[in-house]
């Protein structure tokens, strides 16, 4: 049994005239207030945005020892090959930022000046939230779906891994996309990541940006020690996906990643 989330999200308002809004959506365990930090730090590059942090409902976590922590769905195991996955849950997240995003819309803020994303679980309902076309049974967006400005996904993963692709919306192959994961990720392992990365440029059509790892620190050179996609043409914040890793860093932020978002964020939602 689930508890309703509290009824208004953690936000952290522009300092300057908005023009723009960020949904920033956290992993298990965690609430809004865990990412608080980057709005912080990152205000000043983006004074023109709103920063918004919804909180999960709490559940039991199969993973977990079904322990009741928060959570935007159930998850069985971090084993992507075999984990379960509840697709209610997943569906009811999802409409949770279909209502935020609705919410900027009717206050006057275009979808297409919204980002969507999220850390490691925030990360997948970030996609299925942003990817997915609105069928009749309660999505939002219009049955094309949200065409936003751009997706950042932070050590997450691929919902509906066997068949996102039916459910793919008309705007995914035209909205940038910014995925970082850490090459030393022990939580949702880099060879995860990268097999739901070529999912999306191979099968889905979506185009791959870039491809490059780099080091953890925002001025540390880049490794390249990991194969660059023959696909790959663009520069980040272009439509398509750019994908980031960093070398030995885990399931977290690193100083270079932030900065990274940063760039890709005064990109895709740049000042008015």
């Amino acid at each position: 049994m689930t508890t309703p989330a509290p009824e208004a999200p953690l936000v952290a308002s522009p300092i300057a005239k908005h023009t723009a809004s960020v949904i920033l959506i956290h992993a298990i365990g965690d609430t809004g207030e865990g990412w608080r930090g980057v709005a912080e730090r990152l205000s000043k590059d983006v004074p023109h945005v709103k920063w918004i942090f919804p909180h999960a409902p709490t559940g039991e976590v199969t993973a977990y020892n079904k322990k009741c922590i928060p959570r935007w769905f159930d998850i069985s195991s971090y084993d992507f090959d075999k984990a379960e996955e509840n697709r209610g849950d997943m569906f009811k997240a999802a409409s949770m930022i279909d209502q935020l995003v609705q919410k900027e819309v009717d206050a006057g803020i275009p979808p297409e000046r919204v980002v969507i994303g999220g850390f490691s679980q925030g990360g997948a309902v970030a996609l299925l939230t942003s990817l997915t076309s609105r069928p009749a049974d309660g999505f939002g967006g219009g049955k094309e779906g949200w065409k936003v400005a751009g997706i950042v996904v932070v050590s997450g993963w691929l919902p509906f891994r066997n068949d996102f692709q039916q459910f793919l919306s008309p705007h995914a192959a035209k909205t940038p996309i910014f995925w970082g994961h850490g090459t030393d990720d022990n939580v949702v392992r880099y060879k995860f990541a990268d097999t739901f990365v070529k999912k999306l440029t191979s099968a889905f059509g979506i185009p791959m940006v870039e491809r490059h790892t780099l080091g953890i620190e925002y001025n540390a050179q880049c490794i390249s020690n990991l194969p660059s996609s023959s696909q790959a043409k663009g520069e980040l914040g272009s439509p398509g996906l750019s994908f980031r890793t960093y070398k030995a860093l885990g399931h977290q932020l690193c100083a270079r990643e932030e900065r990274d978002l940063s760039e890709f964020l005064r990109r895709v939602i740049p000042p008015l």
